[in-house]
């Protein structure tokens, strides 16, 4: 992979490493491709699913697959395949990811966060209804300012299914489980799209 030196990848780059993600060997890709081996009859599957609907190449794998970032607090797995019954609400937020980035709504980014089961969704202090849980969503981290974000949403979200926040982390969630904004009090008054 070759990255160019830009002010957007400096500034993601900046904000992985404040968060842990970069330098984080318990949810990069060597230690990924560890746990994979040990659950490769699903990944391969949910692998082969994504490249049917023509989005396996939208997030890599290793990313697509990490669970909430407070996994090792909770006793948890640093990586999960959502239940195959939501697979296709994966490949929908994929899709969604796919559109954004080839209008280049959202530059680089790196995805934080994904499915989660209901248990360590709690215990990460996850919504009850988040989708993370009952559908597909991801937190990324973006390596450049996401405003055209909201006008994308008012635009064209309410089609998508669009559920969009950003978190005071600088965390941007997205997913297709809905149309629907909110912000840091998990209303749609302290969304940056209101």
């Amino acid at each position: 992979m070759r990255f160019a030196v830009t002010v957007g990848v400096a500034l993601m780059f900046a904000a992985l490493a404040q968060a842990g993600a970069l330098n984080d060997p318990e949810r990069g890709p060597a230690r990924f491709h560890q746990w994979a081996a040990a659950h490769a009859q699903r990944v391969d599957a949910l692998e082969r699913y994504l490249e049917r609907r023509g989005v396996g190449s939208v997030v890599p794998l290793w990313q697509l697959l990490r669970t909430a970032s407070d996994w090792q607090r909770c006793g948890a797995e640093p990586f999960a395949v959502a239940p195959e019954p939501q697979w296709p609400a994966v490949a929908d937020t994929l899709d969604l990811l796919k559109v954004l980035k080839a209008r280049g709504t959202l530059g680089d980014f790196e995805v934080v966060s994904a499915w989660r089961d209901e248990s360590l969704n709690r215990c990460a202090a996850g919504s009850a209804r988040s989708a993370h849980v009952r559908s597909f969503a991801v937190d990324l981290l973006p390596g450049q300012p996401v405003d055209g974000l909201c006008s994308f949403w008012k635009e064209e979200g309410r089609a998508w299914r669009m559920g969009l926040s950003r978190y005071p982390s600088g965390r941007v969630h997205l997913d297709t489980a809905g149309y629907r904004t909110w912000g840091e009090d998990y209303s749609q008054r302290s969304s940056f799209c209101r």
